[in-house]
């Protein structure tokens, strides 16, 4: 692990210590989730026998790190407009690259036998129904913990949107720009 994602790990970390010492239970658990997603490929890895490029891993915890310290601690969605809908779109980008190293290449579990085109789409609608889950699971925060994730049927229905958008735009990259994996061995 580099330097660099240490460091983004570790500043990851530094909302979880604020919420605890303003006993703020439920901001702490959230930021915890958000501190643990930062490092668990390193198990996924281990697991099913598949290496998710370094570069890859580095831009997910920028992400993370943009979420829960900037827009969450730092209050950037209250503050910076569109600065929630950014992180949808690169977000699912990003989600779109990750399931595509994911379903395209063989791991202990399955072999990878989709051609390129099908790789991406699968990678595609992952990445929704991951957007979709994600939405749900706002929902059902703001119904039990009253966070105020969303806010109203308009900002729901723009993640969604800007989800899609992000998805398709990590899908245009590789289809247009990225070799399929079975060449890069």
């Amino acid at each position: 692990m580099s330097l660099l994602d240490k460091s983004l790990i570790a500043i990851s970390f530094i909302p979880v210590v604020f919420s605890v010492l303003r006993m703020k239970i439920v901001q702490s658990v959230g930021y915890l989730v958000f501190f643990f997603g930062s490092i668990p490929e390193f198990y996924y890895e281990k697991t099913v026998n598949q290496q998710i490029p370094q570069n890859l891993k580095t831009l997910f915890r920028i992400h993370i790190l943009l979420h829960s310290f900037f827009g969450q601690f730092l209050g950037f969605y209250d503050s910076v407009p569109f600065f929630d809908k950014g992180l949808h779109f690169v977000g699912s980008a990003l989600g779109s690259i990750f399931f595509y190293f994911i379903v395209a290449t063989n791991s202990k579990f399955w072999k990878a036998e989709l051609d390129k085109k099908r790789a991406v789409f699968i990678s595609f609608l992952l990445t929704n129904f991951a957007g979709i889950i994600w939405e749900i699971a706002e929902f059902i925060a703001d119904e039990f913990f009253s966070l105020n994730a969303q806010r109203g049927l308009q900002d729901t229905m723009l993640d969604l949107i800007f989800n899609i958008l992000g998805a398709y735009a990590g899908s245009r990259f590789l289809v247009n720009y990225h070799p399929p994996i079975e060449a890069e061995a």
